[in-house]
């Protein structure tokens, strides 16, 4: 409950800048990831932002209706679905990123660095033994 207590409270910082620009927090996960990795598979994407693979196809065929991704079926296997952002997202990201990172600043800011870097290791060393759990 602490975790989940927890995002929602830094969460709570970033949905208005999100809503603002017309997006949800899992839309916009999937264009940040599509911009900083590249083209994703769309099981890649949904792994990488943590959003299960139908929220995933949806969140897809939303932002593609809106110009923001471009998906194409693969040539080898047409079961997988290839995901690249379009000019039009890059341009929404380039507009969202600034505000998003003066937020993160600003709770940098209210979290002394050391505090701040600790707690990443922290969530990183449990994120770390979800995953040797899980094998």
């Amino acid at each position: 409950m602490l975790l989940l207590r927890a995002r929602e409270t830094a969460m709570a910082r970033f949905r208005p800048i999100l809503k603002e620009h017309g997006v949800t927090e899992q839309q916009w996960r999937a264009l940040r990831a599509l911009n900083d990795l590249g083209e994703l598979t769309a099981a890649g994407l949904a792994a990488e932002c943590a959003i299960l693979a139908p929220s995933m196809t949806r969140i897809l065929r939303h932002l593609s209706g809106e110009g923001y991704v471009t998906a194409q079926r693969s040539k080898d296997d047409q079961r997988e679905l290839r995901v690249k952002i379009s000019a039009k997202g890059r341009s929404l990201v380039a507009a969202v990123a600034p505000q998003v990172e003066a937020e993160y600043s600003r709770l940098r800011e209210q979290l002394n660095p050391e505090r701040l870097a600790s707690l990443h290791r922290d969530l990183q060393q449990l994120i770390d033994l979800g995953r040797t759990s899980g094998k």
